[in-house]
């Protein structure tokens, strides 16, 4: 829908949406929401003033507010009222009134942001005078055979804001006034860790509030969300009673036909959200539109969605190195379209660094992407062999008609520091007491009880290693090249939780600081912005740097004039979506960027 759906140029637009939808027999509801302070004054071509409760600043863009006037209130009923109209009109089934997020609404129901002493402030009979009157208004515009439901927070998990016992209060009134036909439950106020948990919050996370406020408020049906990604537990929800409906975002992101083969028992061949947030959430933080880790199609469905896939022209025998995701992706595509697919994994097991990532706290739902991808080789009939390390040999012998190496990438161990740049290797660099994150995580590095952790990577990588260590009872002290603790972790989402916990389990840190050198169980730290140095004791010296592209097998086939390309990381070390993006593309056998090149902005378009 619109960002501007009170105007009249949204309703064309929104009811060829509205038309598409219904085509297929489903029914949609436009979610209405004003960002008040959440906003930022400079997101239209024109520079504005934020509207809020009172002038305080929301966590998003930190801009101060103007404390609305009634007259600004009612402007904004009017708002309302206006936008479902418009949506009824462009043939929406019903609206939801967004009472959450931390959006104007909900600052005008959280003390955190309403601080007022009219009748818009105090009590929480006040502070829902404004909302009340948005869902009254959208009422009486729509009438009576039009769906209205509302977005109420379980709990704004913030010291002094909303709890259960409100969320209970809000419901109540909204069952009262009779004029909503269903309530659709979250969590969180301006912090998005809540709004869109992360994998560091459980599956099904909300449900046990979910199910108190159900046993508290009845009479109203209730949409259950937080976290659900296997259909077993969306049935035993309804079945239950525990909800009416169950709302599944970025479960459908991951995989759109999850509902498909829910239904018709093909549960296995679902592709599981692994809740890393970095295509949805990590790239609507920045302005982008948003896709998927897990689905490379998200976003750009005319291209690559469903029915796009087409049978190979003429079958071929691929050798596919490397079982990382990218090999993974490349090999299922390229099995699915009729090819003959090897696909050989020098380590035991397949993953790659899905593997390692799956070992580090709050990341096990990492495992699910694996099992997922292998399971897609096991049901296009692709040959895997395990413990084979490719070589020259190895492929003369299976004489491919094409080689794709997805061989990824190697741990650096030179200590390098991109704040450093003029010392290509960090003295002592090569002792037995310094280790790779990587050598952590597998268990392969002898660590001891004083760690000092070098991060310049500063990705969840990182993190892991750290929160690994601490969960070992370790003394660890991060010394990163940074501004903030793991800037590169994806998104605000884990930024909500990840540092705190961090810091909860006792671990230090510097920041712009790296090490001049390693000298038995002592390291030289510098301080990049004052120069100044100290020396502290370590047991251990962990290096969590950027990979290193391990390309060699790649290089050496392109010499021997073999048919060859290479993916993902043997490219350039980057994020999973990186991986299984180009391991569609390898798929399709699309190998320039001529055969599949998107023009910036493509992906906003749409006909």
């Amino acid at each position: 829908m619109s960002a501007y759906q009170y105007r009249e140029e949204a309703v064309d637009a929104d009811r060829r949406v509205c038309s598409a939808v219904h085509e297929h027999g489903a029914a949609i509801v436009a979610q209405l929401s004003h960002y008040g302070a959440k906003g930022a004054s400079d997101g239209s071509d024109d520079l504005r003033v934020l509207w809020a409760p009172s002038a305080v600043r929301a966590a998003a863009f930190n801009e101060t507010p103007q404390p609305m006037e009634r007259e600004d209130i009612a402007e904004v009923v009017e708002g309302f009222a206006r936008s479902a109209e418009l949506s009824q009109r462009a043939g929406f089934d019903g609206v939801e009134v967004h009472f959450a997020h931390g959006y104007l609404l909900h600052q005008f129901l959280s003390p955190l942001f309403n601080l007022r002493t009219d009748e818009y402030g105090g009590s929480l009979e006040n502070r829902l005078r404004f909302p009340l009157a948005c869902v009254a208004a959208v009422r009486e515009r729509c009438g009576p055979g039009f769906v209205v439901g509302v977005r109420v927070s379980l709990d704004d998990y913030a010291a002094g804001g909303l709890g259960g016992d409100d969320a209970i209060a809000v419901a109540r009134a909204l069952r009262a006034g009779g004029q909503v036909d269903y309530l659709n439950v979250t969590a969180g106020t301006s912090n998005m860790g809540w709004a869109v948990a992360p994998s560091d919050i459980g599956d099904g996370w909300l449900l046990d509030r979910q199910r108190a406020l159900k046993e508290a408020v009845g009479g109203l049906p209730m949409l259950a969300v937080g976290g659900i990604v296997e259909p077993a537990q969306a049935e035993e929800l309804v079945a239950s009673g525990q909800a009416d409906l169950v709302a599944l975002i970025r479960a459908q992101i991951a995989d759109p036909e999850w509902a498909n083969k829910a239904r018709d028992g093909r549960e296995s061949e679902i592709v599981r959200c692994i809740r890393c947030n970095q295509g949805c959430v990590g790239r609507a933080t920045r302005g982008l539109p948003i896709s998927c880790a897990v689905n490379p199609a998200a976003g750009r469905e005319a291209l690559f969605g469903i029915g796009t896939l087409r049978p190979a022209a003429s079958p071929r025998r691929f050798l596919v190195v490397g079982g990382g995701p990218a090999g993974l992706k490349a090999a299922a595509t390229l099995a699915e379209r009729g090819h003959r697919v090897t696909l050989v994994e020098r380590q035991a097991e397949l993953g790659g660094q899905l593997r390692l990532l799956g070992r580090t706290p709050s990341r096990e739902t990492f495992g699910r992407l694996t099992e997922d991808l292998a399971g897609a080789l096991a049901r296009h009939g692709v040959e895997v062999r395990l413990g084979t390390a490719a070589t020259q040999a190895l492929v003369d012998e299976l004489d491919p008609a094409v080689v794709v190496v997805a061989t990824g990438a190697r741990a650096r161990r030179d200590g390098f520091c991109h704040g450093l740049p003029h010392i290509p290797r960090l003295r002592g660099a090569d002792q037995a007491n310094v280790v790779t994150h990587w050598d952590v995580i597998a268990g392969t590095a002898e660590v001891g009880h004083r760690v000092v952790v070098l991060d310049d990577d500063g990705t969840r990588a990182a993190a892991g290693v750290v929160e690994l260590l601490l969960d070992q009872g370790r003394e660890v002290e991060l010394v990163s090249r940074f501004a903030t603790l793991f800037p590169l972790s994806t998104n605000p989402a884990d930024a909500a939780f990840l540092p705190a916990r961090l810091v909860q389990k006792g671990l230090r840190w510097r920041l712009y600081s790296w090490a001049l050198g390693v000298e038995g169980g002592t390291v030289t730290l510098v301080d990049l912005l004052g120069g100044g140095e100290e020396t502290v004791e370590a047991d251990t010296v962990v290096l969590a740097l950027p990979a290193v592209a391990d390309a060699a097998l790649y290089h050496e086939l392109k010499a021997a004039s073999r048919p060859v390309h290479r993916i993902g990381d043997a490219v350039a070390p980057r994020r999973i979506d990186h991986a299984l993006y180009e391991g569609m593309l390898a798929g399709r056998e699309l190998w320039s960027w001529q055969e599949r090149a998107l023009d910036p902005g493509a992906l906003e378009r749409w006909s």
